[in-house]
């Protein structure tokens, strides 16, 4: 009995040492898959490992080994026929990653050869408590810098912003009314796909895009177009426009208190009288966090010494800067804290 318990337990922590001390191989072979487009392969039928490794132009036996891999996971990608082995199928999950899929952008991002990179130096800002991987890695001040040197991956991170503000967006506009504002600026804007489906739902509502020139700098093709949505380059530390309405959308956890505190006192020096600040952001429950909300806090921690916070630090830095919190939803993806400026 007490062999079985034994043994039972040793099996346990295999396992939950595989999950953990497998992330890099797996990282690496999600990036290969992604590239090779494994799941656009699978995506009109099953497939045995001799077709996928033709159509990939890989070894048969090496192309075999990962789709075994991914088919062996906890949250398996594919499914192997059992009765049939060496045949392959695709699950919902694998789907999310074709070519028009939703995630597959994202995925590409992640696992990208820069992340790859920043994140290797990982144990130094655990040690140290200040990452300073971009400037060790690509010897650039900011990862922000890393656009101006790498424009495909400039493109692949407009392009996965765009895909998740694509999954956020209905709920955003179902949830808000946003006709009561003559000027909405959408703070980081980026490919503009968010301001552009406001105006288009609110026709009276003059938009404005605001984003970094490096960040605006991108293919006419991976921006949103209304008559009405104005495109604006600045520095938001600095100066910001006129508006009624501000909307920050997964912009303010990429900075750290002081910073957020710093943009936050730029729009409130321009915000007219009366006007709301939409802010959209994770907010970490302590007592039942999601892995993926403490993987992007560690995420943002290395590559740009920022975090998500939870309901009460987001208070804390609202207050610090002028703002009260007038309410928080829960019922969008991902919340949303509307502000007021204090009197």
């Amino acid at each position: 009995m007490q062999v079985n318990e034994t043994s039972i337990e040793i099996n346990k922590s295999i396992e939950v040492m595989t999950n953990f001390v497998t992330g890099h191989l797996q990282s690496r072979m999600f990036y290969f898959i992604m590239k090779h487009g494994f799941c656009d392969i699978l995506e009109d039928g099953a497939k045995h490992y001799t077709e996928v490794a033709k159509a990939v132009n890989i070894n048969e036996n090496v192309c075999y080994r990962v789709l075994r891999y991914f088919s062996a996971t906890p949250n398996n990608l594919w499914v192997e026929d059992k009765e049939n082995i060496g045949t392959f199928r695709k699950t919902t999950s694998s789907s999310m990653f074709t070519k028009s899929g939703k995630l597959k952008s994202i995925g590409e991002l992640q696992t990208h050869d820069v992340m790859y990179k920043l994140i290797e130096c990982l144990p130094d800002t655990l040690e140290s408590g200040k990452s300073n991987a971009p400037q060790t890695v690509f010897n650039v001040d900011t990862f922000w810098d890393i656009f101006k040197e790498n424009k495909e991956y400039k493109n692949l991170f407009t392009h996965a912003m765009r895909d998740c503000t694509d999954l956020e967006l209905k709920s955003v506009l179902n949830r808000f009314d946003f006709s009561k504002f003559k000027t909405i600026v959408d703070i980081g804007g980026s490919h503009g796909l968010l301001i552009n489906s406001i105006v288009e739902k609110n026709s009276k509502v003059k938009g404005i895009n605001f984003d970094m020139g490096v960040i605006l700098d991108t293919p006419s093709e991976q921006r949103s177009h209304n008559q009405n949505v104005e495109y604006v380059s600045g520095n938001f530390f600095e100066s910001v426009p006129e508006a009624d309405a501000y909307i920050l959308k997964h912009i303010l956890h990429n900075w750290s208190d002081e910073d957020c505190s710093r943009i936050l006192k730029t729009i409130s020096k321009n915000i007219r009288k009366g006007g709301q600040v939409f802010v959209f952001e994770t907010v970490i429950n302590p007592k039942s966090c999601t892995r993926f909300e403490v993987f992007m806090d560690l995420l943002m921690m290395q590559t740009l010494n920022s975090k998500e916070r939870t309901l009460n630090e987001w208070k804390h830095l609202f207050d610090s800067a002028g703002f009260r919190v007038e309410s928080v939803h829960d019922d969008t993806r991902p919340h949303c804290l509307v502000l007021t400026k204090k009197e």
